[in-house]
């Protein structure tokens, strides 16, 4: 099966094949690609990211040597799914309107609580970051971050409220949050964080 779409210029060719161990494996063929890419992402299955003309034989040659990763991949990506499935089966999700001044409220406290202005704020649904702080101090944040426990949720918040301060990774940014949380708590909120990443999968409509 093969579909053909244009975006914005860009065009695509997305072809779907059969596999007797991975079942279906799309091959999607970008006109702005210069490599070939494969990704696992769970709901998703296995996408081969290919430049436009780039030989399906070589592509599939390409899937071969990688057998071993996609079984990995498919693993860990299977296993996100299940938790995903029944977190939310037990707890259904929240529209985003009233998770939104959940979050907008926990912010504005922590703001002024440590003294951390931001100009405006976004909540949307996102399936790899928990936060972001643009350059103007706007911060954006996962609308599933509600389903966090407290503590890390409050860690991803401060975590972007100290990006209004220091904009990169270095030494000073994470100062700012050794004084707040602690050093040792800092790292162990960021590793427990990785435990949650099922929640950037609720069910869709």
């Amino acid at each position: 099966m093969t579909i053909y779409f244009k975006t914005k210029s860009t065009q695509h060719n997305k072809t779907v094949k059969k596999d007797l161990e991975f079942g279906e494996i799309h091959f999607i063929s970008k006109s702005r690609l210069r490599s070939i890419r494969i990704s696992v992402k769970p709901f998703e299955g296995i996408r081969v990211s290919i430049p436009l003309k780039f030989p399906h034989r070589k592509a599939q040659a390409f899937v071969e040597r990688k057998r071993d990763w996609i079984r990995s991949a498919l693993t860990q990506a299977h296993s996100t799914e299940q938790k995903a499935k029944e977190y939310f089966s037990d707890n259904p999700p929240l529209p985003r309107k009233e998770i939104r001044p959940i979050l907008a409220a926990r912010l504005d406290e922590l703001s002024r609580k440590h003294n951390m202005p931001y100009k405006k704020l976004t909540v949307r649904s996102q399936k790899s970051r928990w936060g972001s702080c643009s350059t103007s101090n706007n911060i954006n944040l996962n609308q599933n971050l509600h389903y966090l426990p407290d503590h890390l949720r409050d860690y991803i918040m401060l975590h972007e409220l100290a990006h209004t301060h220091e904009k990169n990774h270095g030494p000073q940014f994470w100062n700012i949050l050794y004084e707040i949380l602690g050093r040792e708590e800092t790292h162990d909120y960021r590793h427990q964080l990785k435990a949650y990443e099922f929640l950037f999968y609720p069910p869709q409509d």
